[in-house]
């Protein structure tokens, strides 16, 4: 019996008590939780190199497909991989895989496929036009001066499984360009076959796939799923072809990308056995020797002298990524969806601003000094007009606490009325967290209070643009507002709409209100929107990930109450619609617990 099944078979009796709480988010208190592996690829194995991420793109057909390259810091060539998305596509939780595999010792591309057609993650239906996006980097990657070798393997998850089939067969590739394929719980039928094909055929692909294959699978993994899986390396083995599927006991699907509040000790352990059962694989099949660090570089020491991976998309600046022009003379820096981090330097919300042949207004001061100097140095960049304002979206750490920087520089800060009263009293909490993440980022940062606040609107007239700052009603937090450019259709939302994270919901929250004040926010009739977090996109977008899960959440909130259900239960409602964005995972049943403790005063 392997190793790893007998440590899953002993521990079993233990999978309950192993798993998150709901209010442990870092898991640090929990026995087995390693964060050096989570955040950081690390592992005790001599397969652990420190790496370096960057974002490049590529042209297929008409369309430019951007794509992460993650790959060992130290110089060298080292063998190929090409990374295939499922429906998740490429937040930062597939990020953070792909940064796994080249720590292994692999240069690794990852187009982002659905950003480049404007797709949603989790598609239902299958669009065979994005085939051949996958397909074309495969040439991207085979022309990189980095490779050792001179084929790549294709790794994948969920539909990325049936992406790669197709790469490999329809598109020729396993003939000479791909050495084999390794894929997490894939779909090996047509996504849009009908019904019973889905459950009990299996892509007519597999009769003509001739790689190595190596698939890993839960026990627990959906029926409809592994019946096709077990079917597939099945024929495969029969036609005597390389072809092997790992069963890991006690864990589900997606067991690789479960974060604390839902990870269990067999997760933790599925996921370090397979990808270091996948390193090898890709290894043998590309005949590469095993990559060694270098000499005298132990567990938990980066190989470089820097971390171990750079998730910023900016590494040369303290930004998470650089400005980019949304529409003419409107720009945005869009932050990490994920939480503050010291590796991001607390730009996890977008700052934008707007050019105009008088000046420049800038639209949140950032989290800290060193972010407001670092988006200040940009700005100088694209334009010489001076900064004339700088606009806080409300009154959260990483909207304010850079106003010392825009301060020394004799720039006055404008807030809503309500937001300066939250900076005077929770500005200096705001600061000592932010100084404890950031550590060294954080000098320079001080407290200061707006010089200009506002009730309901403030108009700003500026090089010929009108510039309205408006305070619609209650939304996410005290002090929200939007800056609206009707001359270009254009809002920066801030909080007052989400769509690339799930919404937040605070005791102060009042999501009746928001709900209301939502319609007088799509009634200024925005055709590009800026939210707070994630990318620019349409008001259809924003509506369906802020207004309609405002209401979705509270019609099933609702039903418990009038059934008359607990607290408990309403922790229990289903939100699988919307678990797919980051930070769903520890949102929503504080989200749900939030709107039942609020509507149990209407019933």
């Amino acid at each position: 019996m392997h190793f790893y099944h007998k440590i899953f078979m002993t521990i079993v009796c233990l999978f309950a008590c192993s798993r998150a709480t709901a209010g442990n988010e870092t898991g640090r208190d929990l026995w087995w939780w390693d964060d050096a592996w989570w955040d950081q690829s690390r592992l005790e194995v001599p397969e652990n190199h420190a790496i370096e991420t960057s974002w490049t793109s590529y042209m297929s057909g008409d369309v430019e497909v951007p794509s992460l390259v993650a790959r060992p810091a130290v110089e060298g060539r080292y063998p190929a991989v090409l990374f295939v998305h499922g429906r998740r596509g490429l937040g930062e939780m597939v990020q953070r895989h792909v940064r796994r595999v080249a720590a292994r010792g692999f240069v690794v591309l990852a187009p982002d496929v659905y950003g480049a057609h404007f797709i949603g993650t989790h598609p239902i239906e299958h669009d065979y036009e994005l085939e051949k996006d996958f397909d074309a980097a495969v040439d991207v990657l085979l022309a990189r001066d980095d490779i050792s070798s001179d084929r790549a393997c294709l790794y994948s998850h969920t539909r990325g499984g049936y992406y790669t089939l197709k790469v490999a067969t329809t598109f020729g590739r396993q003939e000479k360009d791909i050495a084999c394929y390794v894929s997490y719980y894939p779909h090996l039928q047509d996504p849009n076959a009908p019904e019973p094909q889905q459950v009990y055929g299996y892509a007519p692909e597999i009769e003509e796939f001739t790689l190595p294959m190596l698939v890993f699978i839960g026990d627990e993994e959906q029926y409809q799923r592994r019946r096709v899986i077990e079917t597939s390396v099945g024929i495969l083995q029969e036609k005597g072809r390389d072809a092997r599927l790992v069963i890991y006991p006690g864990v589900g699907r997606g067991f690789d990308f479960r974060d604390v509040n839902v990870r269990t000790f067999a997760d933790d352990l599925a996921s370090k056995d397979a990808i270091q059962r996948a390193a090898g694989f890709m290894r043998r099949h590309l005949a590469q020797p095993v990559a060694q660090p270098e000499t005298g570089a132990g567990f938990g020491e980066p190989l470089s002298g820097e971390a171990l991976y750079n998730s910023d998309r900016a590494p040369g600046s303290v930004l998470y990524d650089l400005p980019r022009e949304v529409v003419p003379g409107v720009w945005s820096a869009i932050g990490a969806t994920a939480p503050g981090t010291y590796a991001n330097s607390g730009h996890n919300n977008n700052l934008s601003f707007v050019i105009t042949g008088e000046g420049v207004l800038v639209v949140n001061a950032g989290d800290n000094y060193q972010l407001a100097k670092a988006l200040h140095e940009e700005i100088r960049k694209i334009t010489d007009q001076p900064v004339k304002y700088v606009v806080l979206e409300n009154g959260q750490g990483h909207a304010i606490l850079g106003s010392s920087y825009w301060k020394e520089q004799g720039v006055p800060v404008i807030a809503h009325v309500d937001a300066a009263h939250e900076i005077e009293q929770q500005s200096f909490a705001l600061l000592e967290v932010m100084q404890a993440r950031a550590k060294e980022k954080a000098g320079g940062t001080k407290v200061v209070m707006p010089d200009e606040t506002f009730e309901q609107t403030m108009v700003i007239e500026l090089g010929g643009e009108r510039i309205e700052l408006l305070h619609l009603g209650p939304t996410h937090s005290p002090g929200d507002i939007i800056v609206w450019l009707p001359q270009k259709k254009l809002v920066i939302a801030g909080d007052m709409a989400f769509h690339q994270r799930m919404l937040p919901l605070f005791e102060h929250t009042d999501s009746a209100a928001w709900i209301e004040t939502w319609d007088k926010f799509e009634a200024l009739g925005a055709e590009v929107v800026i939210p707070g977090h994630g990318g620019p996109t349409d008001m259809a977008t924003v509506r369906k990930y802020t207004r309609d899960y405002l209401v979705y959440l509270r019609e099933k909130v609702a039903e418990v109450l009038e059934n008359g259900g607990t607290l408990q239960e309403a922790y229990g409602i289903d939100q699988s619609p919307y678990m797919h964005l980051p930070t769903a995972e520890f949102l929503a049943k504080r989200n749900a617990g939030q709107v039942f403790q609020s509507m149990e005063f209407e019933f």
